[in-house]
């Protein structure tokens, strides 16, 4: 039997090193086993809900482990190479290794059972349905890859994202699980999905690898694709064949810690069955792909390089042609405005001219005005004088009229007595119409009081 050496680490993300949580991935990988080699990789789930996954992740772990060395056991190749027997098989053994994770749970929570304070931050719904004792596997989620080689076969489990990857005695690399398109982004399925048994993948083969990876999704998610996480097994591969188990040991070490920087911060995990006999006569080839893929990522950053600068010099023609353009319109808009601004400059011109003639004529006119001002003060002065005069004239006038009228009553009331005198002497008496005389005295008053004299006829 060509035999296989295996390796396991797991490291916490940096991510949850900045946070203060607990490595989440559990791994474990034995060649001790007479007649088979098991790898297994487990990547709890976190977050709220799941508070009690990294036991969730090492509980999946020893019951894989337990099944899958049970199944080597007992499980024939004969059986493994019908079609309808070996899916048969192999969903019993997912079954066992279900049953067998919800059976730890259980004692864990017999020997630990949640408390209020335990569940904090868990949503409402989990937390009414754990403390009634309901669909506690849950707080233990985690996804499970797990790889069992015998000197005959190797079988496959996958449960959930991460990936396993397999190098082929070519050296080339291959994913021989099939991939489960639900798991996307952050969402994965799980061990403790309610239809676990029937999401489950698996693959068999009589082909033995040269090596076969188990790495959760915090190695995949530091490369851009696919390829990223081949080159990463056949590097370690290489690693293997030429340092052995303790050079593997300290690159693993450094590696690890470089990829949870590089990638999401996640916990990163790998486990991985290497046989030297069948790594040996790739040496070479393992070589030339490491040398290739770095050829290879340097083609790829030039193409990419070369890419960015035509599409920054692509860019740089766009934004001449546009600012050469952008120049032709300010110097027409400029040409433009210097003809706007001779145009205002001369109605500014003869704006001041108007400008300095309105205010010849404003002084001339504030100097009329200030004469008429003045004049109109004097008229104003004297008007005023002349109708006090009125006044004084009219009063005059009124009291020498008053006089007249008396003196004249006076004058008519002595000619009458005279008259009286006569005619009681017998004496004849003149006539009393005398004829109109302007030397008479209403003939003055009537000239002095503005009336109209009588008509002379």
């Amino acid at each position: 039997m060509q035999s296989y050496r295996a390796f396991s680490r797991s490291e916490r993300g940096s991510r949850h090193m900045k946070t203060g949580i607990v490595c989440q991935d559990f791994a474990l990988a034995t060649d001790g086993v007479p007649g088979c080699s098991i790898a297994i990789a487990a990547d709890g789930h976190g977050g709220a809900d799941y508070f009690r996954s990294e036991r969730g992740a090492r509980f999946i772990v020893q019951a894989a482990a337990t099944v899958l060395m049970e199944f080597a056991s007992e499980t024939s190749l004969v059986q493994l190479r019908d079609y309808a027997t070996r899916n048969k098989l192999m969903r019993e053994v997912f079954q066992k290794i279900h049953a067998k994770w919800l059976e730890l749970i259980q004692a864990d929570m017999f020997d630990y059972p949640f408390s209020e304070t335990q569940m904090e931050n868990v949503s409402l719904k989990c937390r009414r349905q754990y403390l009634d004792g309901k669909n506690v596997e849950r707080a233990y989620g985690t996804t499970v890859i797990a790889a069992l080689v015998t000197d005959k076969y190797w079988v496959g489990i996958h449960q959930g994202d991460g990936r396993c990857i397999a190098v082929r005695t070519d050296g080339t690399c291959e994913q021989p699980i099939p991939w489960d398109t639900r798991c996307e982004g952050n969402v994965t399925t799980s061990v403790c999905d309610e239809d676990v048994v029937n999401e489950f993948r698996h693959c068999f083969s009589e082909q033995l690898p040269a090596a076969v990876f188990l790495c959760t999704d915090g190695v995949e998610d530091a490369y851009p694709d696919l390829d990223g996480a081949y080159g990463f097994c056949q590097v370690l591969s290489s690693i293997f064949l030429s340092d052995g188990m303790p050079g593997l040991e300290r690159a693993v070490a450094e590696y690890l810690p470089n990829i949870s920087r590089r990638g999401s911060g996640d916990d990163v995990t790998v486990a991985a069955l290497f046989c030297p006999d069948r790594l040996e006569p790739i040496t070479e080839v393992l070589k030339i792909e490491e040398r290739l893929r770095r050829a290879a990522t340097t083609w790829e950053q030039l193409n990419r390089d070369c890419s960015e600068h035509e599409h920054k010099f692509s860019h740089v023609k766009n934004t001449l042609a546009d600012q050469r353009a952008e120049v032709t319109r300010l110097e027409k808009l400029i040409d433009l405005r210097k003809q706007e601004l001779g145009q205002l400059q001369e109605r500014i011109r003869q704006m001041e001219a108007q400008a300095e003639a309105k205010n010849k004529e404003l002084l001339e006119l504030s100097e009329k005005l200030e004469k008429a001002q003045a004049e109109a003060g004097e008229t104003e002065n004297r008007d005023q004088w002349m109708g006090e005069e009125d006044k004084r004239l009219h009063t005059e006038l009124e009291q020498a009229t008053a006089e007249v009228e008396g003196l004249m009553d006076a004058a008519d009331e002595a000619r009458k007595q005279i008259a009286q005198k006569k005619r009681e002497r017998g004496e004849p008496v003149e006539d009393e119409n005398y004829g109109e005389d302007f030397t008479e005295p209403w003939a003055f008053v009537n000239q002095r009081s503005g009336r109209n004299p009588p008509d002379k006829g």
